[in-house]
């Protein structure tokens, strides 16, 4: 038996409005910072140092095809196991925790490798990672927002990422010196 609220069912009090307002923001800001600061800074100088300038251009457009093709399937895939998870924690909390440390750890790991094969690896897993903590996320919408809030919540969703981008290559700037 199917226990999920239809979406005219789901009811959100103010201060629920506000908390998923604010938590949607706040965690675009945050995932998109982490990934900004590695990927538009950190990880094309990382691949420079290592392999030089002219090959590290060609490395590093492998390693964006190949981590475009992971991130889709691992879209695809950690959306559909959230929602066949059960667990104490609910559908969607374990997958984003597990996806958060997963990235977390593999993007530390893209600064300390030094063979830019095993960094194109190590950013797919990480890709794994953040698709196995966003897909969640973002099926939050549909699973605890009303209809009528959804696109303010996307919107807001999207505002974060926009400024977490903006933020981490801020950010990682300051760490190329």
């Amino acid at each position: 038996m199917d226990t999920a609220k239809k979406p005219e069912e789901i009811k959100l009090s103010k201060s629920g409005r506000i908390r998923f307002t604010a938590g949607f923001f706040v965690c675009a800001i945050l995932w998109m910072t982490g990934l900004a600061i590695v990927s538009a800074v950190l990880l094309p100088q990382h691949l420079r140092d290592i392999a030089g300038e002219a090959a590290s251009t060609t490395i590093f457009g492998y390693v964006n095809a190949a981590t475009a093709i992971a991130s889709l399937v691992a879209n695809l895939l950690f959306g559909n196991l959230s929602d066949r998870t059960r667990s104490r924690f609910g559908r969607r909390t374990p997958w984003i925790f597990g996806g958060a440390i997963l990235a977390g750890v593999t993007l530390f790991l893209i600064g300390v490798v030094d063979n830019a094969w095993l960094i194109g690896i190590i950013y797919c897993v990480c890709m794994f990672g953040l698709n196995m903590m966003l897909a969640p996320v973002i099926a939050t919408l549909s699973d605890r927002v009303p209809d009528d809030m959804r696109a303010t919540m996307s919107a807001f969703n999207s505002a974060g990422t926009t400024v977490g981008s903006s933020l981490g290559t801020l950010i990682g700037a300051k760490f190329i010196t």
